[in-house]
């Protein structure tokens, strides 16, 4: 006979989570299409985005069951504090924002390295805090972050201190595919507020100091260095 010890036990696995989450939206999405036609009218964004979001989820349980399955999870990190406060931080995520796939995906892949804990151990606050930062991130933010890293990977301590920003700008609108140099500002600016990049040089921002890593700083090295780390 199971003893309640062991049935809370399975209540918490982050599979039982995953699951029931899935079959709340099913019956939410239910629920929706036996609305009246007024409801249905102002639902339909909110039901777009809970399929959407149920697709997400959906997939990324496979990826879960997958990951642990290969041994690359310990059993015992799914009841740590750092794996409550990410599976919440994705939750909240398809829950309340407007979930597009490059967000989730980059949220989902700081998921599965802080849990298979190869960049990081279960006492490190640093999953949080980049989850926290990826979900504040827009798609665009998310494509030029991606360009400036995989130069910065490919050409680590090439960099000259300094140069104009418009070469700068020119060249991560060439690897990004943005196409538009004005693009590669806008999301320039915000991941300079961010503090994901570094800031313009000179005091008429004509400038960039590269060195050592593409602009990234610090904080914006090791969340890319982190993300790097995930396995399909």
């Amino acid at each position: 006979m199971t003893d309640k010890k062991d049935i809370k036990h399975f209540e918490d696995t982050t599979e039982n989570v995953l699951s029931n989450t899935l079959a709340a939206m099913a019956e939410g999405l239910t629920g929706l299409a036996t609305s009246s036609k007024n409801e249905l009218i102002l639902s339909v964004s909110h039901t777009f985005q809970k399929m959407r979001g149920g697709q997400f989820l959906s997939a990324f349980l496979e990826e879960w069951n997958k990951y642990r399955e290969k041994g690359r999870v310990e059993e015992s990190y799914q009841h740590s504090e750092q794996h409550k406060v990410c599976l919440q931080e994705l939750l909240e995520f398809l829950d309340k924002d407007s979930p597009d796939e490059l967000r989730f995906t980059i949220l989902k892949q700081i998921f599965l390295v802080a849990a298979s804990e190869k960049a990081s151990n279960r006492e490190s606050f640093l999953p949080q805090q980049f989850m926290k930062i990826a979900r504040s991130l827009s798609d665009g933010e998310i494509i030029l972050l991606t360009a400036i890293w995989n130069i910065a990977k490919n050409h680590e301590g090439e960099y000259q201190q300094h140069y104009s920003a418009a070469e700068w700008i020119r060249e991560i609108t060439e690897s990004s595919g943005m196409k538009h140099r004005a693009l590669v500002e806008i999301h320039e600016q915000g991941l300079m507020e961010k503090r994901l990049i570094s800031q313009r040089s000179h005091a008429d921002r004509s400038g960039v100091a590269a060195n050592p890593h593409n602009r990234l700083t610090d904080l914006g090295y090791e969340l890319c260095m982190f993300i790097d780390q995930y396995e399909e």
